[in-house]
């Protein structure tokens, strides 16, 4: 049972990370699908928006980083998972041209990507032998 636990961890936090490796590097992709898709956002308003993820960014992870040490991992784990989640839905179902939206909703996945510092420990699960 704990070496299937480990592995449904891993599994977890590949997970989170790839949901919120996205955000840096998935905005080309994401702003040309935007465009296609009828927006009509000037490039100020597609900076702020990259802007609102990607200096959340780093909150996040400061703030994830205190609530870890004061609420412990799986709480912390938990809150930040959903501010992702949230994000991702939100980009999912926003109109291509609702700024608001959209840059709500990269500042969760930024927020989120706090998530990241809880699940470092994962690591340890694995020995080096395997």
């Amino acid at each position: 049972c704990g070496r299937n636990r480990k592995w449904v961890l891993f599994a977890l936090a590949f997970v989170v990370v790839s949901l919120c490796a996205g955000l840096v590097y998935g905005w080309p992709a994401l702003r040309r699908n935007l465009v296609e898709g009828g927006s009509t956002q000037s490039e100020e308003q597609f900076g702020a928006i990259y802007t609102a993820g990607a200096w959340s960014t780093q909150g996040g992870r400061f703030l994830f980083g205190l609530a870890r040490d004061r609420f412990g991992t799986k709480r912390t784990t938990l809150v930040s998972l959903l501010c992702v989640i949230g994000g991702s839905l939100g980009i999912a179902l926003s109109d291509a041209s609702n700024v608001a939206a959209l840059a709500s909703s990269m500042f969760l996945i930024g927020l989120g990507s706090g998530s990241q510092l809880c699940l470092q420990p994962v690591a340890g699960l694995f020995s080096k032998s395997g």
